[in-house]
């Protein structure tokens, strides 16, 4: 599958606003099942674009929890302590 430049950033854009791969190809009109297969594929340009979204998501997210669990949250904390014991967690398995 040979996305464009815009087709790759739209990917990353609507990846990081937690928009399914499925909407996202309707999105930017190519095959559903081409693009899924393409985002299980390592290495390709699909996936790249892909999870530089969800990463960069998950970051923002992260960060947000742990300011607000440094700012006394309890909700926030027990966020944080979850992210924590699942992190500790991999790294043991």
């Amino acid at each position: 599958m040979n996305l464009t430049k815009v087709q790759l950033d739209k990917v990353t854009e609507l990846a990081h606003l937690t928009i399914f791969p499925r909407l996202i190809a309707v999105a930017i009109e190519v095959d559903e099942i081409e693009f899924i297969d393409e985002i299980n594929t390592p290495g390709t340009p699909a996936r790249n674009a892909y999870f530089t979204g969800v990463l960069n998501q998950m970051v923002e997210t992260r960060a947000a929890v742990i300011k607000s669990a440094q700012n006394g949250s309890n909700p926030a904390q027990s966020e944080l302590l979850k992210f924590i014991e699942k992190q500790l967690y991999l790294i043991n398995k």
